[in-house]
């Protein structure tokens, strides 16, 4: 009778144990989505539009809101867009105006970052004139955990008004 009691016990307990939540560790989560802002500043100094969306599953779309509008963008629109905006372009600055904040869920599977850059770079187009080109944007991004890794999944971004960032 009592291995009947402790039995029942531990099925009892088994259930709750199996779905105990995992611990997350929230420093090294906002460590990685910090990694990965610091991996789109590299990337925008080399133009390398593959370290941005090379590791991007085919069925990923980004969600993207800009200008009053949302947009749903695929790796290959994301790839174009990429590599129209680094043509001619030679950045000297993607710039951290203040230090970015982070978020992770409690369950470590969600994440958003909220981050103000100030951009500069010239672009040549294809007769050889050169423009500068320097804004500050701020932006909201939010981040999924899919199979362990951080994909980004939406932004929404404001743009400081020409005549505030030419000071």
């Amino acid at each position: 009778m009592k291995l009947i009691a402790v039995l029942i016990a531990a099925f009892a307990i088994v259930p709750g144990v199996a779905h105990a939540p995992v611990p997350v560790d929230a420093d090294a989560a906002k460590a990685e989505l910090l990694a990965m802002h610091q991996a789109d500043r590299r990337a925008h100094f080399h133009r390398d539009v593959d370290a941005l969306v090379g590791s991007l599953p085919p069925d990923f779309r980004l969600i993207s809101v800009r200008d009053g509008k949302i947009q749903t963008q695929s790796p290959d629109d994301l790839r174009k867009r990429f590599t129209q905006y680094f043509r001619g372009a030679e950045f000297s600055a993607w710039d951290d105006l203040e230090p970015p904040i982070i978020h992770v869920s409690p369950d470590g599977q969600m994440g958003w970052m909220v981050v103000r850059v100030k951009i500069a770079y010239s672009k040549t187009d294809a007769a050889g004139k050169i423009t500068q080109e320097h804004s500050v944007i701020a932006w909201m991004s939010a981040y999924e955990k899919h199979e362990g890794e951080w994909l980004h999944v939406a932004n929404a971004s404001t743009f400081e008004p020409e005549e505030a960032n030419s000071r």
